[in-house]
């Protein structure tokens, strides 16, 4: 996470850590992470993030493409916002740069990120209609459910298990 915090979307996320764990009945990866991505690089990572985040949410309400009876679904919303976080929670091979380790730090922080911006759509902070803003909610809260999976390293059996839950 680079930074300490104490924001309500870092309590809301480590709630969800919680119940994260409760439900698979075992520890999780350590969080927040041990690794800390040094500050330029972590800045551009989790504005890179933030700004895939938004276009990808831009070109889902200019064309409704990925929607269904059911509504959006998530992960064909967001391809390239999930794709970049599996690449930052994931170890490389170093770059002549000297790049590779994971970068979970910038995870954690882009969860914090989307977890502000959830409470800011449910509370009307942020500008829009009614009807747009709970559309973007309801995306946003299931992709960090998406983002943690990724960011806690689960099996598909636990993710099944707490899809479960959820349901």
């Amino acid at each position: 996470m680079g930074k300490k915090t104490n924001s309500e979307g870092h309590r809301d996320i480590e709630i969800r850590l919680g119940r994260i764990a409760e439900v698979i009945d075992r520890e999780l990866l350590p969080h927040p992470p041990r690794e800390h991505t040094p500050d330029e690089p972590h800045k551009h990572l989790l504005e890179e993030s933030q700004q895939l985040y938004e276009n990808e949410l831009a070109w889902e309400e200019e064309t409704g493409e990925e929607s269904t009876g059911d509504g959006a679904v998530v992960p064909l919303v967001f391809p390239g916002t999930l794709a970049l976080v599996d690449a930052l929670v994931t170890s490389h091979a170093p770059t002549e740069l000297g790049e590779g380790g994971p970068h979970r730090d910038v995870v954690a922080s882009f969860l914090i990120w989307l977890a502000e911006r959830l409470r800011g759509l449910r509370s009307g902070l942020i500008r829009g209609s009614a009807t747009d803003r709970a559309k973007e909610a309801d995306l946003t809260d299931r992709l960090i459910d998406l983002v943690l999976h990724r960011y806690c390293g689960l099996s598909a059996a636990e993710i099944e298990r707490i899809e479960a839950v959820r349901n």
